[in-house]
């Protein structure tokens, strides 16, 4: 991914439910103002109506909670929010008209201005939420792990950053690591070190505008969490500075992989072009703010690509929508390999997704390229099953989930072609069609629960719709979030 100098302009700011809007970057970051997390131990949930609900379980009403991150409708405050949504259990599908849709209780809120999106553990028993509170002396970040099955905290720590200023942008990225209780942290610390007056012209009058542009620059802070016993260590401040803020990270039992960039500095352009070249692969030992080793990493830059890590320990990076990169956690070698099936010229844009299931073998799906395949990390990413279906109306956009492999491997799920919309089901030994459903509906996400309960995200409220695994709908409810990500 490149990127340019990181010069951004402040705007003024127009008036919103408290007095201001945030802007883009402040969204993604989600560093202003203080982070809340609303399912805090003491939390009652026994008096909503929705727990009241989910503690019918043994009936067979509803199963465990779903998180549903994104951002609030306009007017209200832009920052990263997350509910839980309790739905209905498979063997509650009686409902097969569209029009009988029961409806699910409304989300219950769990936090606001989150500081990333947040990370479901790869067994998803817990998921980890992360917000930063500007104090006086710097930042206090603190992570919380939610437990699925009650919307309540099971775990907490946190960790302060002294001598933040309080105009800095701070964006966390918690990692699990398989078979370890260790949670990493990766802190991006952006601080603004320069500013000045500039004019711009204005798009309609093409009068100049005065304007205030400044300079930000990032470096990097490691923390870690232990789950048992329930201990932050750090931060271990990396001395990467300057560096760009977006970063790729990943960790086996025992190491933490991190992919940075060094940010071009202003000066000669081929000094620039020359900084711009390479990343940095960096391993840590968990619980270390040392690295190992160091080596430089091919391209491309870090960005969000998708990691995941494998049996062996190593970690495979899924980049440029075609291929992956396996890098060797004990001497950072890098192998580079094709997906075959993911080489298509004329594609349209696509939200590539890698997911590596219990058996060791990994599910990548491409739905610009209508295309999904499962391959075996141990030989090469060999394929050893490939999908092809029609491309959905929206292939590209969050949340990046537009299509899922049954637990059992046997049946893959996807968004429904462009022409129809709706849901579809194919048998992965065969690739054929056997179940669809449609009312006209075009959704942008799908998503899989434990127990096999599809949840298909469209623009309008109800967004939220819940489907059993023959594709029969269950329920819907309604939510005032622009969907990123369900976990």
């Amino acid at each position: 991914m490149r990127s340019r100098m990181r010069v951004s302009t402040d705007r003024r700011r127009g008036a919103g439910r408290d007095g201001f809007r945030v802007g883009r970057r402040e969204v993604l970051t989600g560093s202003v103002g203080t982070g809340a997390l609303l399912a805090l131990p003491n939390l009652n949930l026994g008096s909503h109506p929705a727990a009241k609900r989910h503690a019918a379980d043994s009936s067979g009403t509803f199963g465990r909670y779903t998180f549903v991150y994104g951002t609030p409708d306009l007017g209200k405050d832009l920052a990263g929010s997350l509910v839980a949504a309790s739905y209905p259990a498979p063997k509650t599908a009686s409902v097969l008209s569209p029009a009988a849709i029961t409806m699910s209780p409304r989300t219950i809120p769990v936090a606001v201005n989150l500081a990333a999106t947040p990370v479901s553990s790869p067994d998803q028993a817990v998921t980890a939420v992360a917000t930063v509170e500007m104090t006086r002396d710097g930042a206090k970040v603190k992570m919380v792990l939610l437990d699925p099955a009650t919307a309540k905290v099971a775990r907490q720590g946190s960790v302060t950053l002294d001598g933040v200023p309080a105009d800095a942008n701070i964006l966390v990225t918690p990692v699990f690591a398989p078979d370890s209780e260790v949670v990493s942290l990766v802190l991006a610390i952006t601080r603004p070190v320069t500013r000045r007056p500039v004019h711009k012209v204005h798009p309609l009058t093409g009068k100049p505008v005065p304007r205030l542009a400044t300079t930000w620059r990032s470096h990097h802070a490691l923390a870690y969490f232990d789950q048992r016993t329930e201990a932050m260590t750090g931060p271990f401040y990396l001395d990467d500075e300057p560096s760009l803020a977006l970063s790729t990270a990943a960790a086996s039992g025992s190491e933490l992989l991190l992919w940075t960039t060094r940010e071009p500095q202003p000066g000669d352009p081929a000094a620039v072009r020359a900084q711009a070249s390479l990343s940095r692969l960096s391993v840590f030992p968990l619980g270390s703010g040392k690295a190992r080793l160091s080596v430089p990493a091919p391209a491309p830059w870090p960005g969000g690509e998708p990691v995941a890590t494998l049996p062996s320990g190593d970690i495979a990076r899924l980049v440029r929508g075609s291929g992956v990169q396996v890098c060797s956690v004990s001497t950072g070698d890098v192998t580079e390999l094709t997906v075959a099936a993911f080489s298509q010229v004329r594609s349209r844009p696509s939200a590539v997704t890698m997911q590596i299931r219990p058996d060791g073998t990994a599910f990548l799906t491409k739905p610009g390229s209508g295309v999904a395949v499962i391959a075996d990390p141990a030989d090469s990413f060999r394929t050893s099953a490939e999908i092809r279906f029609p491309p959905p109306a929206s292939p590209l956009g969050a949340p990046w989930s537009k299509a899922v492999l049954s637990a059992e491997g046997e049946t893959m799920y996807v968004l429904g072609p462009a022409s129809s919309g709706g849901l579809s089901a194919y048998e992965v030994s065969s690739g054929k069609l056997t179940a669809s459903y449609t009312e006209g509906s075009h959704y942008y996400g799908l998503h899989q629960m434990p127990d096999g309960t599809l949840l298909a995200v469209q623009p309008q409220n109800p967004r939220l719709a819940f489907f059993a695994p023959d594709l029969s709908p269950l329920g819907a409810s309604d939510t005032d979030l622009y969907v990123s990500a369900i976990f």
